[in-house]
């Protein structure tokens, strides 16, 4: 099971409408996900904990040192563009 995590800059509205999207585009894509969502702050100091790390462009800068994949969005609520970045970014095999 993938575990992700999606982020915003307080970790309520916005995350939360992502992680919607997000478990749209996992369902698409047949892939069992552990999905949550939260402040850009806590899934930095705990980004290592997941494989997968959905955000805005402008917060991919705040994960440089960690083993998770991260993808910046610049709309975080097209589920098109999530589920082209997910594609893209070979985390699913």
């Amino acid at each position: 099971m993938l575990k992700v995590v999606v982020a915003c800059g307080c970790g309520m509205g916005s995350s939360q409408m992502m992680k919607m999207r997000a478990q749209e585009v996992f369902k698409k894509l047949n892939v069992q996900v552990s999905l949550h969502h939260t402040s850009i702050d806590e899934a930095s100091s705990s980004a290592n904990e997941y494989d997968l790390i959905i955000v805005s462009e402008a917060l991919v800068r705040n994960f440089k040192n960690t083993k998770a994949k991260v993808i910046g969005l610049k709309n975080i609520m097209s589920k098109a563009e999530m589920e082209q970045k997910i594609l893209e970014s070979g985390i699913i095999e």
